[in-house]
């Protein structure tokens, strides 16, 4: 069963919006970073991005698909919810592929900073607009 705070608005807005802010803050240090050309110091902080992502974001993510959590629960109680419980489990999948492709990239001898950076915002924007159609398919105020 879900946990009051993901079946609450507030509070699971509030986790969102600290979510978010946060990998906008390693977007924003990534970009400063880039500009620079400190190259190891990116690395090291795009591999603390992933970190947080997959500790805050996916994590959560897990907790609303898992047997009996938030995902299921609303699909118990209002099954015309299933395509859109199923639009975003896929925006969660997106955001886990996107994560291993910068494992992927980082991982190479020849790392494509720039590519990094586009995968990061892509996250942030994909999760953006996941969480507010989170709140607004299965969240009342």
């Amino acid at each position: 069963m879900a946990g009051p705070a993901l079946r609450q608005l507030h509070a699971h807005r509030a986790i969102h919006d600290a979510s978010l802010g946060g990998a906008e803050d390693h977007v924003a240090d990534m970009k400063t970073l880039l500009n620079k050309l400190e190259h190891k110091e990116l690395a090291e902080e795009m591999q603390s991005f992933i970190e947080y992502v997959e500790q805050r974001i996916l994590t959560h993510a897990d907790s609303e698909e898992e047997d009996n959590g938030l995902y299921e629960e609303a699909v118990n109680k209002n099954p015309d919810l299933h395509d859109k419980v199923q639009h975003l489990t896929r925006d969660h999948d997106l955001m886990r592929i996107m994560i291993e492709r910068m494992k992927e990239e980082l991982a190479r001898d020849e790392v494509d900073f720039q590519k990094l950076i586009d995968y990061s915002v892509s996250i942030i924007i994909v999760d953006e607009i996941h969480s507010r159609d989170e709140e607004s398919f299965l969240l009342a105020e």
